[in-house]
């Protein structure tokens, strides 16, 4: 089954000649590699701005950090 937008679409296409549809599929698929390029771009600017959030922290708290951690000898059976 065809999205109805997709149908229109097709319907405007299909009158085109072979060099039109060739710039359309171009077009669309530069519109799509910018999309992604986009959305790893702030995926990149979001890390740079956290790089290195943590660097300001004392080393007392890291100490603090570790020595809170347990490790559990606590027997869990699945049955």
């Amino acid at each position: 089954m065809d999205h109805p937008i997709i149908s229109k679409y097709l319907k405007l296409i299909e009158p085109l000649t072979i060099e039109l549809k060739l710039e359309l599929i171009s077009r669309l698929t530069d519109s799509i590699k910018n999309s992604f390029k986009k959305s790893s771009d702030g995926k990149k600017e979001l890390f740079n701005e956290l790089f290195g959030a943590w660097s300001d922290i004392d080393d007392s708290l890291i100490e603090d950090i570790y020595s809170s951690r347990s490790i559990s000898d606590k027997n869990i059976s699945f049955e």
